[in-house]
C-alpha cells in the first residue's frame, strides 16, 4: 500500500444511511429499475458517472404481507453498446457494496475493455443505505460487552432477524437480475459474497454468466474456530510475508518465535513500557488473546504485516514494546472491518452508524447459518455449557499454538453467545455448478487461504484459480501491481488469466529499528553519521507508516496524531538521536524537522524523502507495500 494510501485510510470518515421497514401494502419491483442522479447524501465518495435506484422486494417472500424492504442499487452505465452486466458482492456478512463500488469499480468503466458492461452494486438487505440494521436500542448493553449489546439487538429485530439470510440474498440478486432487464449477469463477488454467489450459481444457473470470486468464504460457511487459518499461520509468516529473505536479519522461523511467545502467555501477560499518544512512557500489558487479534489484521492490513514479524521475534527474545505497541493501536483503533469473521474486541464500542459493517446484520446472518456448538433455535441459557463441552471436546493442539478458550472468545461464538433463538437458515446447495468462474486468492490471506480455497475450487468444474503472491485478503482491490484487475478484467472479457502474479518484489517485512544509532546501517555516502541518520530516518518513517489507529506514540519516543486532514508528528523518535517533528498531507507530501544528533529539514512527495541532514544533501527512498 502507497504512503498516499494509508493517509488516506486515516483521513477517511464515512457515514452509512439508516433505514426502516417498508409498511405493509408497498409495491414489490414489477418493472424496470430506474436510475437518476444521486443525491450528496447517497454517495459516500464521491464518483463520475454513478446513478442511484431503489429495489423493492418483499421483506419475507413467503409471506408479502409482512411488507417490503428497498434495497439501495448504484450503476455505472455502459458508455458503449451493452454487452453485460457486473455486478458487485460485498463481504462481511454486513458490508455495504456502494462505497466499493464509487471507490474502487466506477473508475474501472473507463477501462476499454468494460466499457460495454453495466456496473452495479446493491447494498443487500439490512445493510448501508438498504435499510441498514442499526441497533440503537441496544446501545445501553454497550458496557456488558459484544454478547449483551448483540443480544439486545437481536432482541429489538424480532421475528423479522429471521429474513436476513444469504438464502434471501440470493433471491434479491435474481430480482436485481429481472429489474435489469433479465440479462445473465457476471458477479463480482468479494468475501461472504462468494458465499451468495456461489448459492446463487447453483440455484439460478441461466441467470449468471460468469464469476470472479475474489477470497470467496465456503458454501458451508467458515469454522467457527478459524482452524483454517491456524493451519495456514506458518506458511503465511515463514514463506508468504517472510518470503525472499524479508525476515532474515531478525529471525529465521518468525512462526517458531510467534509459539514461544504465545507459550509465555498461557500463564500471564507480557508486560512493558509503551510511549502514548501523548509522548508518555506508560505501562502496558499484551495478553494471549490481543497477540491472536493482531495476528488477524495480517492479511487485511499491510502495515501490520511489515511490523508484525519483526515485533513478535524481539518479543520471543524480551523486547515486548513493539508487540505491545501494536496490540495497543488496535485494542484502541474504532471498528471499521467485518470481513468473513467478526472480532469480539472490536464491537464493544459499536457506532450507531458505520459504512463498513452492520454488526446486527452480521450476527442475523452469522448465527443462523454457522453450524455452532448449539443450535441457533436454542435458548441462550444454555449456551455456555454447550460450549465448555464442544471445547472440552476438541482433541489436544486442536488451536495450535494458542489455547481454544482463547480462539473461542474472538471468534464468532462471542457474536452469537446471547443472540435470541432463531430457526436455522436453509442449508446451502450442493453440488458442481458448470458457470465460468475464476477465483483469486491472495497467498498472505488469513480470513479464506489458499488451502480453502482449493476445497472450493472442486465444487466448479469451469474454474481458473489465479494465485496472488503478496496480497492478504480482497485481493483485486489490494494488489499494487494491478495483476489481479488485469485477470479480472480479462475473464470476464473472454481473455486469458496467467495461473498467479508475479511477486512485486518488495519486501513485505520490515526489520525493527535499532535502538542505538551506532546501530544503524549507513547510506551510501562520504560523512557516516549523516549516512546514519538519514537511515534511520527511513526507517522511522517506514515504522510510522505501518501504525494503525488515529494516534499513538514512537517507538522510543513523542507520538503522531491526526490533526484537522492531517497527520502531525512530534519528536516522532524510533532511533535514539533521531527525533522527527512535521506533518504530512492525505496527499502523501510532508516537512519534517529533525534534531537530534544531527538537524535538517526534509520534503516527502510520495516515497520520497529530500533536504539536508548537518548541510548535507539527502536522498531517501521508502520501502512502503
Amino acid at each position: 500500500m502507497s504512503a498516499r494510501a494509508r493517509l488516506l485510510g486515516l483521513l477517511l470518515l464515512a457515514c452509512a444511511a439508516l433505514g426502516t421497514l417498508a409498511p405493509a401494502g408497498a409495491t414489490a419491483q414489477t418493472g424496470p429499475l430506474a436510475f437518476s442522479s444521486c443525491s450528496q447524501k447517497q454517495l459516500v465518495f464521491p464518483a463520475a458517472g454513478v446513478q442511484c435506484g431503489t429495489l423493492t422486494v418483499p421483506f419475507d417472500r413467503a409471506d408479502p404481507a409482512l411488507g417490503e424492504i428497498a434495497l439501495a442499487v448504484q450503476r455505472v452505465p455502459a458508455s458503449a453498446q451493452r454487452v453485460g452486466v457486473l455486478v458487485l458482492l460485498a463481504g462481511g456478512p454486513g458490508q455495504p457494496a456502494l462505497p466499493i463500488l464509487e471507490e474502487f469499480l466506477a473508475p474501472l468503466a473507463r477501462e476499454p475493455a468494460l466499457r460495454g458492461y453495466e456496473l452495479v452494486a446493491l447494498d443487500q438487505r439490512g445493510t448501508g443505505q438498504s435499510q441498514g440494521v442499526q441497533c440503537l436500542q441496544a446501545a445501553g448493553s454497550l458496557k456488558g460487552g459484544l454478547p449483551q449489546y448483540l443480544g439486545a439487538c437481536g432482541a429489538a429485530l424480532g421475528p423479522t432477524r429471521a429474513f436476513y439470510s444469504s438464502q434471501e440474498s440470493v433471491e434479491d440478486v435474481d430480482a436485481l437480475r429481472a429489474a435489469l432487464g433479465g440479462t445473465p449477469l457476471s458477479l463480482f463477488a468479494v468475501s461472504y459474497g462468494g458465499r451468495v454467489a456461489g448459492m446463487y450459481a447453483r440455484e439460478h444457473p441461466q441467470g449468471v454468466a460468469r464469476m470472479v470470486l475474489d477470497s470467496p468464504v465456503p458454501l458451508t460457511g467458515t469454522d467457527v474456530l478459524d482452524r483454517e487459518r491456524l493451519r495456514a499461520l506458518p506458511r503465511v509468516l515463514d514463506e508468504g510475508i517472510c518470503g525472499a529473505g524479508a525476515c532474515r536479519s531478525f529471525s529465521g522461523n518468525v512462526y517458531g518465535d510467534l509459539t514461544r511467545v504465545v507459550a509465555r502467555l498461557h500463564g500471564h501477560p507480557l508486560r512493558t513500557k509503551i510511549y502514548n499518544a501523548h509522548g508518555r512512557l506508560r505501562s502496558t500489558s499484551v495478553t494471549e488473546s490481543e497477540l491472536f487479534d493482531l495476528l488477524l489484521a495480517l492479511d487485511v492490513d499491510p502495515g501490520v504485516r511489515e511490523l508484525a514479524p519483526a515485533a513478535i521475534s524481539a518479543a520471543a527474545h524480551g523486547d515486548a514494546a513493539q508487540l505491545a505497541r501494536l496490540a495497543h493501536s488496535l485494542r484502541e483503533e474504532a471498528p471499521t472491518s467485518g470481513l468473513t469473521t467478526p472480532l469480539a474486541s472490536l464491537a464493544v464500542e459499536a457506532p450507531e452508524s458505520d459504512s463498513q459493517i452492520s454488526l446486527g446484520l452480521l450476527a442475523a446472518t452469522y448465527c443462523a447459518e454457522t453450524e455452532l456448538p448449539w443450535s441457533s433455535a436454542s435458548a441462550p441459557a444454555g449456551r455456555p455449557a454447550a460450549l465448555q463441552s464442544f471445547l472440552a471436546s476438541l482433541p489436544a493442539g486442536a488451536t495450535a499454538p494458542f489455547a481454544p478458550t482463547t480462539i473461542a472468545s474472538i471468534s464468532g461464538l462471542a457474536i452469537c453467545e446471547d443472540w435470541p433463538a432463531t430457526p436455522p437458515a436453509p442449508p446451502a446447495p450442493t453440488g458442481i455448478s458448470a458457470t465460468p468462474t475464476l477465483l483469486v486468492s491472495g497467498d498472505d490471506d488469513l480470513r479464506t487461504p489458499y488451502e480453502q480455497d482449493l476445497t472450493i475450487a472442486a465444487g466448479y468444474s469451469d474454474l481458473q484459480l489465479l494465485r496472488v503472491p503478496g496480497v492478504g485478503h480482497s485481493a483485486v482491490s489490494t494488489d499494487l501491481t494491478g495483476c489481479a484487475l488485469r485477470a479480472m478484467i480479462g475473464f470476464l472479457t473472454g481473455g486469458a488469466v496467467p495461473a498467479s502474479c508475479a511477486a512485486s518484489g518488495e519486501p513485505q517485512a520490515l526489520p525493527l529499528p535499532p535502538a542505538s544509532l551506532s546501530r544503524v546501517r549507513p547510506l551510501r555516502g562520504d560523512r557516516p553519521l549523516v549516512g546514519r541518520v538519514a537511515a534511520a530516518v527511513a526507517l522511522t518513517l517506514e515504522d510510522f507508516y505501518g501504525q494503525v489507529g488515529s494516534s499513538g506514540g514512537g517507538l522510543r519516543g513523542g507520538y503522531w496524531a491526526l490533526a484537522n486532514s492531517n497527520v502531525r508528528l512530534h519528536d516522532f523518535t524510533d532511533v535514539q538521536g533521531v527525533e522527527i517533528s512535521g506533518s504530512i498531507t492525505a496527499k502523501g507530501v510532508g516537512h519534517f524537522t529533525v534534531a537530534g544528533r544531527l538537524r535538517g529539514t526534509l520534503e516527502q512527495k510520495g516515497l520520497t524523502v529530500t533536504g539536508h541532514l548537518g548541510g548535507a544533501r539527502v536522498h531517501l527512498h521508502l520501502v512502503v507495500t
